[in-house]
């Protein structure tokens, strides 16, 4: 897989948590113009019809956003990115969207703690249920691989053994698990710094999230 294809897939699956954040914790609209402004590089990533209709639905969305209607424009939106990702997906391809899957959550979960930091009104619910998935889902990746679900090959990399590699990324994605663990722990704080704290560790854990799942999908 290459980075373009990776970073496609990590911004199509971020318009679940985009329409889940709005939803939960009802952010001003500046977020959402932030959040699509960033998924709409989709469409340098892949320049072919179905992108160009993703951002098109993308703007209806935004230009609806406070009509009940506006859910189904971003839902469109994600459908049109997804078709055009599926016109050239392979098997190990669909099989890299539970971990870039991570990415996404992680990523969202940033997001939104920043958002929070400009806006201390919002609810911390959201942040906290995408906090509880990321940790959960970061635990079934390190089952997976664990599992040999995902049948690594080192030889992409020639220094290590495939133990030794699904080791490494059990590892990671037990590390990214426990931090996302520590920012739900943070956001239950009251305080102002109990988020400040819980983005912080959401970055960490993006780190750790990215070097696990990048090394598993190189290595599948």
């Amino acid at each position: 897989m290459q980075l373009s294809e990776f970073t496609y897939i990590f911004l199509t699956l971020c318009i679940p948590f985009l329409h889940y954040i709005v939803r939960s914790t009802s952010p001003k609209k500046g977020f959402s113009i932030l959040f699509a402004a960033v998924i709409g590089f989709n469409v340098f990533l892949k320049a072919d019809n179905f992108s160009f209709l993703g951002i098109f639905f993308m703007i209806i969305y935004l230009y609806r956003y406070d009509k009940k209607e506006s859910f189904y424009y971003l839902s469109l939106s994600f459908i049109s990115f997804t078709v055009g990702l599926f016109n050239e997906i392979s098997i190990n391809t669909l099989k890299s969207f539970v971990p870039v899957l991570l990415v996404s959550s992680v990523f969202s979960l940033m997001m939104i703690g920043h958002w929070f930091l400009v806006d201390p009104t919002i609810s911390r619910d959201g942040m906290k249920n995408i906090a509880k998935f990321s940790m959960y889902l970061s635990a079934t990746l390190s089952f997976l691989v664990f599992a040999n679900f995902y049948e690594s090959n080192s030889d992409f990399f020639n220094l290590i053994g495939n133990e030794l590699l699904n080791n490494v990324i059990i590892f990671l994605y037990i590390s990214a698990g426990i931090l996302s663990f520590g920012s739900f722990k943070a956001l239950q704080e009251k305080s102002y710094t109990g988020v400040m704290a819980s983005t912080g560790l959401s970055y960490l854990s993006l780190i750790v999230s990215l070097g696990a799942s990048g090394t598993l999908i190189l290595s599948i």
